[in-house]
């Protein structure tokens, strides 16, 4: 599983870097998401162990999941783009801006989690959705930390 964490890692500095040079294209972004959303799903079910059933039970909630996820990844990209294009004259507005956009971002992330934490209960034993909130967010911090290297801190 540590091999696919640096797959999804490595494919997500990718994404965060050619946003931040502002080189790639839309759809060599949509295509490198598409590669990470696939590879975490077959991450995600190998280690949740389903049985069948729990498994028919659980991937259309997971595709839900994963769109609403998707929709925050969104977010998080123009959040970039718009920290990116004030990198240089960051005024007290922008910073301002950009600090209540993450803020808002982060509470929308764990937002989805609860919210579907609470529906995967209702098809999954305690123990399995706890075991999907582990590896979502070993997979989250397995990201979080290449972007986190690559963006700079604020100029001031």
């Amino acid at each position: 599983m540590n091999k696919s964490f640096v797959a999804i890692a490595a494919l997500a500095v990718c994404a965060v870097s050619g946003q931040l040079s502002a080189q790639s294209t839309n759809d060599e972004n949509k295509a490198l998401l598409s590669q990470i959303q696939t590879d975490k799903r077959a991450i995600v079910l190998k280690g949740l162990e389903l049985t069948a059933s729990e498994s028919a039970a659980f991937i259309p909630i997971y595709d839900e999941y994963e769109a609403e996820r998707k929709q925050l990844a969104d977010r998080t990209v123009a959040l970039l783009d718009k920290f990116v294009a004030n990198y240089e004259s960051m005024t007290d507005d922008a910073a301002r801006g950009i600090l209540k956009d993450w803020l808002s971002l982060e509470d929308s992330r764990l937002d989805v989690t609860k919210k579907y934490a609470k529906r995967f209960e209702k098809v999954l034993p305690a123990p399995k959705v706890l075991r999907f909130v582990q590896i979502e967010n070993k997979l989250d911090t397995a990201v979080e930390m290449e972007a986190v290297r690559l963006v700079p801190l604020a100029k001031h």
